[in-house]
């Protein structure tokens, strides 16, 4: 997953770069310093890190700061940060148009599509299940941002989850991308349950 991040992370700064070298060509040429796997990791990793010590609603040059954690200022410079969070893609932007006219999601469906695979794959879970929805808050640009009052973010990605009931390990997520072409679906949070569970149909029977 995380190389597929590389690899289109590169090639969308690299394109970025070679068209504003095109449009000012009177000016010396910027380069483009290729993401590494272990570069990547350690981004991700400030990003897991701004969670833990829930700070990841400050501005990134506050972390940096002397006053802040020094993990942050170990990990990469921030400059550096704000450039691959600047350029971080997940998929093939040449393909959205093609891949968009049937599926809203697609410029992180193929790593969710992982990732749920990784889920099924690395745990069993117990005969005991849970379905609930969860909102990511996020304010950006999608097809398929929600706005909910009365979560505490408000606006975010909706995303219905299958859980195991002991440990709350995430088994099997489902991006809801809003309403389909064909019209307001009737029982969908019935749908969305059967939908779920039926994939670990049988578990825990003897």
């Amino acid at each position: 997953m995380v190389d597929i991040i590389v690899r289109c992370t590169n090639k969308k700064s690299e394109a970025t770069y070679a068209e504003l070298n095109a449009k000012h060509p009177e000016v010396e040429p910027k380069t483009w310093k290729k993401v590494t796997l272990s570069e990547m990791y350690a981004f991700i990793g400030v990003l897991i890190m701004t969670g833990a010590n829930r700070s990841n609603a400050e501005c990134a040059p506050d972390l940096w700061s002397v006053e802040n954690c020094p993990l942050y200022r170990a990990s990469m410079g921030i400059n550096r940060f704000q450039a691959i969070l600047r350029f971080i893609r997940f998929d093939d932007g040449n393909t959205w148009a093609q891949r968009l006219v049937t599926d809203k999601a697609a410029p992180i469906s193929e790593l969710w599509t992982m990732m749920n695979y990784n889920f099924e794959q690395l745990y069993k879970s117990s005969e005991y299940l849970t379905v609930d929805e969860q909102l990511f808050p996020y304010r950006g640009r999608t097809r398929f941002t929600q706005y909910i009052p009365s979560k505490p973010a408000k606006y975010g990605i909706k995303v219905w989850w299958v859980c195991d009931a002991k440990n709350a390990y995430p088994l099997y997520g489902q991006i809801y991308t809003g309403q389909a072409s064909t019209g307001r679906k009737t029982n969908q949070d019935e749908r969305v349950v059967k939908d779920l569970v039926s994939r670990f149909h049988g578990i825990g029977e003897i």
